[in-house]
């Protein structure tokens, strides 16, 4: 990194403030784009899970029964998906059930409004048409039930995620201000508190789709990857103070040699950061992976931004001023053990 990045602070701070009041604005007044929630609703299935393969005949029965056992019960269906042995049936919750090769099941949604009274009779009314349908030699096997399907136990986990890794941020800071120094920890807070709002602001301007509670766990995750950036400049930092001839260096000339130093290991801790959000974005959210890519480059751009830009000159500046301070404590110091030999001769 040039010295030229290192001076120019205003820059990166009005860039960091235009985006993150852009974005203010529209959370205020648009939200986020909360379009991979799904309303509350429910569910009606038929499932059917035996060794013996169910025929088409069979199958075109079970929706007939169906059909007409919601016509009498007068509720009417938005959606309806089936999965039948491997193929991947749309809107269909896949990890509600357990899967064999022969399986097959019907899923019909609801609104929310449906009464789990006209559910419960039009269950009953298909598990007496399957009970007096000789086709199936195992009536037993073919399962009918309905249920609500609600994100809130999903949104509740999120937030909880959420808290624990904006406890991380903290405790990754208070590790900093003990190991590193104060004022590092000072510019690492201000790193991570600014690209959690930087998350936040891209989120609500670019209007990526996401989950209700989404935004702030990828804000907590890039207060997290930035003090992650930041801790790995820092052990850089502390290993050059302890060159005799660190005292002689100006903070410019330092922070430009610990960016150069370290800006390879920051983009492999990027790379192996963005990975391991997406790997467990696929598995805990079950969103496409193009949403989960967007999202998770997000608070992993931020941190970088951080990393390169904002953070290195800033802590010019506060690098500078504890070093006044402490060489002048030093001078201090000095002129104390001076006096006191002087007082004892």
């Amino acid at each position: 990194m040039s010295n030229k990045r290192l001076n120019l602070l205003p820059v990166w701070a009005a860039v960091s403030a235009v985006i993150i009041l852009a974005g203010i604005v529209l959370m205020a007044l648009l939200g986020f784009n909360v379009a991979l929630d799904r309303p509350e609703s429910k569910v009606f299935d038929v499932h059917y899970n035996v060794v013996v393969d169910l025929n088409e005949e069979s199958k075109a029965s079970l929706e007939r029964y169906c059909e007409q056992a919601f016509a009498d019960a007068g509720i009417v269906y938005s959606d309806v998906a089936t999965l039948d042995g491997q193929s991947d049936p749309v809107s269909l919750d896949q990890g509600s059930f357990s899967q064999t090769g022969n399986d097959f099941l019907l899923r019909y949604t609801f609104g929310a409004d449906v009464s789990d009274a006209s559910l419960a009779a039009a269950k009953t009314a298909v598990e007496a048409s399957i009970a007096g349908d000789e086709a199936f030699l195992l009536p037993a096997e073919t399962y009918v039930s309905f249920d609500t399907y609600s994100l809130q136990p999903m949104n509740e986990s999120v937030w909880r995620g959420a808290v624990a890794v904006a406890v991380a941020a903290i405790v990754a800071l208070i590790y900093v201000a003990i190991r590193f120094g104060l004022g590092s920890a000072l510019t690492g807070l201000v790193a991570c508190v600014n690209d959690a709002f930087l998350t936040l602001a891209v989120f609500a301007i670019a209007r990526i789709p996401v989950y209700t509670f989404a935004p702030m766990l990828y804000a907590a995750i890039a207060a997290v990857v930035s003090a992650v950036f930041w801790l790995i400049r820092c052990m850089k930092l502390r290993d050059d103070a302890k060159e005799p001839s660190a005292g002689a260096v100006s903070a410019e000339e330092s922070l430009a040699g610990v960016c150069k130093a370290t800006d390879k290991l920051v983009w492999i801790a990027a790379g192996v950061t963005l990975a391991l959000i997406v790997v467990c974005a696929l598995c805990t959210m079950m969103t496409g992976a193009a949403a989960v890519f967007a999202g998770a480059l997000v608070p992993v751009a931020a941190g970088l931004y951080s990393s390169m830009l904002l953070a290195p000159a800033l802590h010019v500046k506060v690098k500078a001023h504890f070093d006044a301070i402490k060489r002048k404590h030093a001078r201090y110091e000095g002129k104390k053990k001076t006096a006191k030999a002087n007082a004892e001769d």
